[in-house]
């Protein structure tokens, strides 16, 4: 009886490791049991093409670019293990400027469909209503050298700020930057 037991406890372990490795993959549809999030990048730079390139710690998402007014979009599935450390960053670049910016931040963005226009001076994450936007400043080379979870503290903060802050946009009034 321990025998059918031990069996049935292992086949279940093991079934319940495969699915979350399928739900982990991108590209590979199930059931949702792991939430998915799409982020949308669009170039709000006028008469400028953006250029691009986002990850996270396991991903690298390629180098992409956008003529002003087009956007790009790509998915990801957020950590399974409920504790909030899903991070995807990016790398924006156009005329001789560039600048870092965590484009998700699980613990700040609570979105499944993330859109953002880029603008010079910052990007600016859409909030469902019309003209309805959070802008945010770029990070800051130090802080993008700390690329960890301790970054997460810090992400989105004036960049002249020694110690860690809670995240704060430019603009939390919902209005367009």
């Amino acid at each position: 009886m321990t025998a059918i037991m031990n069996k049935f406890v292992l086949s279940w372990f093991m079934l319940v490791t495969i699915f979350v490795i399928l739900q982990m993959m991108d590209g590979v549809a199930s059931i949702g049991i792991v939430p998915r999030v799409e982020v949308g990048i669009t170039n709000n730079i006028q008469n400028l093409q953006l250029g691009f390139r986002c990850k996270d710690k396991y991903h690298d998402n390629g180098y992409h670019t956008l003529a002003p007014g087009e956007s790009y979009h790509f998915g990801f599935t957020i950590d399974p293990f409920f504790i909030n450390r899903t991070q995807w960053f990016c790398l924006f670049s156009w005329e001789g400027e560039s600048h870092y910016f965590d484009i998700y931040i699980e613990i700040r963005d609570s979105c499944k469909n993330c859109e953002w226009n880029i603008e010079k001076k910052g990007p600016c994450k859409y909030l469902g209503k019309p003209n309805y936007y959070t802008c945010f400043t770029w990070n800051d080379k130090e802080q993008h050298k700390l690329q960890g979870r301790k970054r997460v503290l810090i992400s989105n903060t004036a960049t002249q700020q020694k110690l860690p802050l809670a995240l704060q946009p430019l603009n939390s009034q919902g209005t367009k930057c």
